[in-house]
């Protein structure tokens, strides 16, 4: 069979273009720029996060990955938007919070962030989100982890096509050296295994040769990362590059607004007594409460329950917002529903406030609040949209959950509520709960004293030659694990609250030892 000319295979990458889109055959077309990009990317994505996501290479990498975007955006004619700043300012803020803080929920939480608003700033810029609803870019989200897999061909796809232009009118030799090669690796690692395994001699020698090398202590996930960041990464933009998200939203047939009127009237009627309710009881506490209730009960009982119910509120919004007709006398009733939605949060926050006086602070109450003041800013851009259907609202709630959740995470929650908790009489105190905090406490913990009258106590005893209780056990095996951190801690993984805690630890012996 003859080998096809340069022409022939110019011809069917140009006949293949017409079905994969110009944005990606320009991608396969600049192998230098994302395959090679690509597989720098992984290797500098596999060193930055080899240590963990909490380490100040994690902002270096942010602005690695913005820059190398906004590059290759030049090599597939997309411009960038305005909108990209804020993108990559909340971005890298995010990036940083994590090395400034140790709790591992907000190390977490600030990942999650990061990923949504890279989806979200992609989607902006190789889609005309002009006329996408709230669920259309939720919608697109949710499937683009899932759709990108369908693209982990393609950096192969760009590496036989560079390989197939190169050698075009030379000697294949070449090719099938490589191949060769890549061949022979994963063979290789299988027969030396059994080799090593199977004779002393050739272990001996095997050892001797390669002591002083050193090798990664976990191998496996130092594959995963690079595969992740170079094949992942180029199989993303791929997918984007695609245009296959379509950009029109299909017109749906609206639904009849007399069925809204119909179950948010029923709703609405139930959630005003509710509502006089809370007013009467909880703010003004005018009424006669049941019998066996005190005033403190009451209040402090419910919170989570009126979350979730608040939650489902701005749901059913969004919906009858999105697929019902206009209809004046459901907007009325949409504004009564979202104003009883405001009492419920107003009542789920006093309440949690009430409990937090009596059983002091915790991460989940005081993250309980801040997802109460989020669901009220979401609410008024829900409330605009009823009367303004063309209201950016995704746009709305990006930026302000966005802002909002950075506030959060630069706040050190820890550190809070060690601070608040500390102004309560000590032996009210559970100091079990916050030495388990993260290192984020260990600043307010000593500016308290606490740290100072465990360390003086634990001192006291073991001049005794007694052993210590085992709250005191467990309250400096926790601290010690800190300092631990702060001993195990390198220059890619550098955290700025693990060096904090763990300097301020090593200040006390009994703590220290």
């Amino acid at each position: 069979m003859n080998e096809p000319n340069g022409t022939q295979i110019e011809g069917n990458y140009q006949t293949a273009a017409v079905k994969i889109g110009e944005k990606l055959e320009k991608m396969l077309d600049n192998f230098r720029i994302f395959g090679l990009g690509c597989i720098l990317y992984g290797i500098f994505f596999m060193i930055c996060l080899y240590k963990g996501f909490h380490g100040i290479s994690l902002p270096i990498l942010s602005a690695v990955t913005m820059g190398y975007l906004v590059w290759g955006f030049r090599y597939l004619d997309i411009k960038v938007k305005k909108c990209t700043w804020f993108y990559f300012a909340a971005w890298e803020i995010l990036s940083i919070s994590n090395c400034l803080t140790g709790n591992p929920v907000i190390i977490f939480f600030n990942v999650c962030g990061m990923i949504l608003l890279f989806l979200s700033f992609l989607l902006t810029h190789f889609c005309n989100t002009a006329k996408w609803g709230f669920g259309k870019y939720l919608g697109e989200m949710f499937v683009t982890p899932f759709v990108t897999l369908c693209y982990l061909g393609y950096p192969f796809k760009a590496v036989s096509k560079y390989f197939t232009k190169r050698e075009k009118g030379k000697s294949a030799t070449a090719k099938y050296v490589w191949l060769g090669i890549i061949i022979s690796i994963p063979l290789l690692l299988v027969i030396v295994g059994l080799l090593v395994s199977a004779d002393a001699v050739f272990r001996s020698l095997f050892v001797t040769i390669f002591s002083d090398i050193l090798f990664p202590e976990y191998p496996l996930r130092m594959g995963l990362l690079f595969i992740t960041g170079s094949i992942g990464f180029y199989s993303l933009l791929a997918y984007f590059a695609d245009g296959q998200i379509k950009d029109a939203v299909a017109e749906k047939n609206k639904w009849e607004p007399v069925v809204g009127i119909t179950f948010l009237s029923i709703i609405t009627v139930v959630y005003l007594i509710f509502s006089v309710i809370q007013i009467s009881y909880l703010f003004l506490g005018s009424f006669t409460l049941p019998d066996g209730y005190t005033y403190a009960a009451y209040a402090r009982e419910g919170f989570f329950q009126l979350l979730f119910v608040c939650m489902i509120n701005l749901v059913i919004i969004l919906i009858c917002v999105s697929r019902f007709r206009e209809n004046m006398a459901l907007k009325i009733i949409l504004t009564l529903f979202s104003c009883c939605t405001y009492i419920m949060i107003a009542s789920s926050a006093m309440r949690m406030i009430l409990y937090i006086e009596s059983y002091q602070l915790t991460f989940l109450r005081l993250l309980v609040l801040w997802a109460l003041i989020v669901i009220s800013i979401l609410l008024l851009g829900c409330i605009i949209t009823i009367y303004k259907n063309q209201f950016p609202l995704f746009q709305y709630a990006t930026a302000a959950v966005a802002i909002l959740y950075i506030l959060f995470s630069l706040g050190k929650p820890d550190y809070l509520i060690a601070k608040y908790n500390l102004t309560y009489d000590i032996d009210r105190v559970d100091l079990y709960y916050l030495s388990n905090l993260s290192t984020d406490a260990i600043p307010a913990m000593e500016e308290a004293g606490v740290l100072t009258s465990i360390d003086k106590r634990l001192g006291h005893m073991k001049r005794k030659d007694s052993e210590s209780s085992n709250q005191d056990m467990a309250y400096t095996r926790n601290l010690k694990r800190k300092v631990d951190s702060y001993d195990e801690m390198g220059i890619l993984d550098f955290n700025f609250s693990y060096y904090n805690g763990g300097k301020i630890l090593k200040n006390y012996k009994y703590i220290k030892e």
